[in-house]
């Protein structure tokens, strides 16, 4: 028995348009920036399946306020959360309660039970904050019927038993949960113990002659009279005039308030009660109570199954868990998850938590996330994690980029380059521009010059914005034509509108064969790089830009040639022969550097000019004798801001004002 749908409208974050949150697996992960509605989502359930009134209470601040709405001039609001519940084969057979309520789509299909929380809020002359009527019902139609005045069933209270939510907050005290009053864990623990009536007995005894053992010392009767001497001289009713000191007499609930729970060793000559640990070990003792009771729960079960006493215990326990990273460190958090997995597992447990922190995205399969974002309507979108088929060699890309750059779930945007160099570079150009990538919350994304495609799939499914650079890599295999022939056609992939991408510039649309033989096309004429830098130009306009001609090393080295060629170790650099005096082996030099530069035996440079082609011998020594990333931190720690900003290249340019456009509209 597990919730396989949760449907939320209304409800504080989530605005009026119903929002589908696909519950696939037995653990899910709510990830998300800070206020995007994970917390909201798991709050949803506690109104519908909390334990106490409290719980289920809702208040005229848990209706949804449009963004440029003002909520003094609402007259009503509404709120619907449902849950839709399925079943295993076994259970479609062993459970009866709820057999009457349960739906299904079509003949012979898999019966289910849709639970909804349905709340009206309505202005009042007489209350201020308004007055709200909430019901919860079964629907007793299936999902994409028509419902009718009789879908709806009232939910009977005593089946609230039968589906219970135990909540984890973000902030974990677990000293209250310890303490034996209704609706703590402790309570819920201890009251599945029986206690018989041959227990009660031994116990009221043991009290009396615990008392008695007092009440015979001389010291202890003399402060008993004292106490009652005194009190009969302040009070002179006849009510209550006789006192007794002891032990709480027979009442077996007033011992069980004083339990305490306490930790050993510690080092000291005492042990630690619960508040004397740290954050991190208290956080994780709230886990700690949360697992025993489900623990105890199951044993429980088993042996009233053996017994054939029947079911005293939940149907379905939902574990919802806030941030379970709070105050615990990351290598921990493994464990915990692990914990978590394990509950999961049991038939009758369902685990649900939110998160805003990477290290649990890297501890969870992707089929186990959804992304939680706020629009620009300040408004939930929930959104599952897409990937390949598995086939696809993309698949194992994607799958590890989920683990390996998992930050991109929490960016407002996020910055897609060829590899290292694009990330360093990109550092210290957002602190030239004045643009700073945490301020902002923004993530870079390394490609590895592979499946552009798919990460902007993936991105275009979480709704969260980008922008790519890539190499234009002219002369190289592949390069130039083709080069843009690929982003082209995997923006089509994505989405783009194909008649507007390809529109030529008579108003016709380029035809599929063009498109396809696109790379065998020249650059041997000033003519062909026009044509060649229009489709570069069209792709700006979908965040797609290009470091031209060749690639972003080679843009930084041309744009600022003599900070690269100083950056060489003592008595270093390329072996360069004059070029005056050795004019044959000069040549010779360069035309190497080409070769090796454009990957190419046959390369001359074509659409390169002789002093970028002489740069590449300096390209030939920094970029592909030695590590990328190293020299490009070595040159630019060197520069001072108004040296970058004083020959930026102009790609650059744009690409921060588009930047800076995307975020101004956030």
């Amino acid at each position: 028995m597990k919730i396989s749908t949760l449907k939320i409208k209304g409800f504080r974050s989530f605005g009026p348009n119903e929002v589908l949150i696909p519950i696939e697996d037995n653990l899910v992960g709510l990830i998300g920036l800070n206020s995007a509605g994970k917390t909201t989502c798991l709050e949803a359930l506690k109104k519908m399946f909390g334990q106490t009134s409290a719980d289920r209470e809702l208040f005229r601040q848990d209706f949804h306020v449009g963004k440029d709405e003002d909520p003094d001039f609402a007259e009503e609001k509404h709120i619907s959360i449902e849950a839709v519940i399925d079943f295993s084969e076994e259970e479609k057979q062993a459970i009866p309660h709820f057999f009457s309520e349960m739906v299904v789509d079509e003949q012979d299909g898999d019966p289910y039970l849709r639970i909804r929380l349905e709340a009206y809020w309505k202005k009042s002359n007489f209350i201020p904050d308004g007055e709200i009527d909430s019901k919860t019902y079964f629907i007793k139609t299936a999902q994409g019927f028509q419902e009718t005045e009789d879908s709806k069933k009232l939910f009977p209270s005593h089946f609230r038993s039968l589906i219970q939510l135990l909540y984890v907050p973000a902030i974990r005290r677990p000293s209250e949960q310890l303490r034996y009053s209704s609706g703590t864990i402790l309570f819920r623990v201890l009251k599945k113990i029986k206690w018989g009536e041959a227990f009660k007995g031994d116990f009221d005894k043991k009290v009396t002659e615990l008392n008695n053992l007092f009440n015979s010392l001389d010291e202890f009767g003399t402060v008993q009279q004292s106490i009652t001497e005194l009190w009969q001289q302040f009070h002179k009713d006849e009510r209550y005039k006789d006192t007794a000191l002891g032990f709480g007499g027979s009442d077996l609930d007033s011992i069980l308030k004083k339990i305490e729970i306490s930790f050993s060793p510690t080092g000291t000559y005492r042990s630690y009660k619960i508040d004397e640990l740290g954050e991190g070990y208290r956080s994780l003792f709230y886990l700690t109570l949360v697992c025993a009771l489900l623990d105890i729960e199951e044993k429980l079960s088993e042996q009233e199954d053996q017994e054939n006493i029947g079911i005293n215990r939940p149907l379905l326990t939902i574990l919802a868990v806030e941030e379970p990273e709070n105050h615990i460190a990351p290598q921990l958090l493994g464990r915990v998850i692990k914990i978590l997995k394990k509950i999961s597992c049991n038939d009758s447990s369902q685990v649900l938590m939110s998160s805003h922190t990477p290290a649990i995205v890297k501890r969870l399969k992707h089929e186990c996330i959804l992304h939680f974002r706020i629009n620009h309507k300040y408004e939930t979108q929930v959104s599952r994690i897409l990937l390949p088929e598995r086939k696809d060699d993309a698949y194992k890309y994607i799958k590890e980029a989920v683990h390996n750059y998992p930050e991109i779930y929490f960016a407002k945007l996020v910055v897609i380059g060829e590899g290292d160099s694009e990330e360093v570079i990109f550092n210290r150009l957002m602190e030239v521009m004045n643009i700073d990538f945490d301020d902002n919350i923004i993530t870079f994304a390394p490609l590895g010059h592979r499946f552009v495609s798919h990460i902007w799939k993936l991105l275009e499914a979480l709704h969260i914005p980008y922008v790519t650079l890539l190499d234009l890599d002219i002369e190289r295999d592949g390069g130039g034509w083709g080069r843009v022939k690929y982003a082209l056609k995997q923006l089509i992939e994505v989405g783009a509108d194909r008649d507007i991408l390809l529109k030529l510039k008579g108003g016709g649309v380029l035809p599929d064969s063009s498109l396809e033989l696109m790379h065998k096309k020249t650059l041997k004429t000033d003519k062909d790089l026009k044509s060649l830098g229009s489709w570069v130009r069209t792709l700006k306009r979908y965040r797609v830009f290009y470091s031209a001609p060749l690639d972003l090393d080679f843009l930084m080295l041309t744009h600022y040639p003599e900070f690269y060629k100083r950056a060489v170790p003592e008595n270093g650099g390329p072996q360069i022969p004059d070029k005056q005096t050795e004019e044959e082996k000069f040549a010779k030099k360069v035309s190497l550097a080409v070769q090796a530069v454009l990957k190419s035996e046959k390369a001359i440079g074509y659409n390169y000019s002789e002093e970028e082609k002489q740069l590449m011998i300096w390209y030939n020594y920094h970029f592909l004798g030695r590590g990328k990333p190293v020299t490009h931190i070595q040159v630019l720690s060197s520069m001072k801001p108004r040296e970058i900003r004083g020959n930026l290249p102009p790609v650059f340019r744009e690409f921060f004002t588009r930047i800076k456009e995307i975020l101004d509209k956030q």
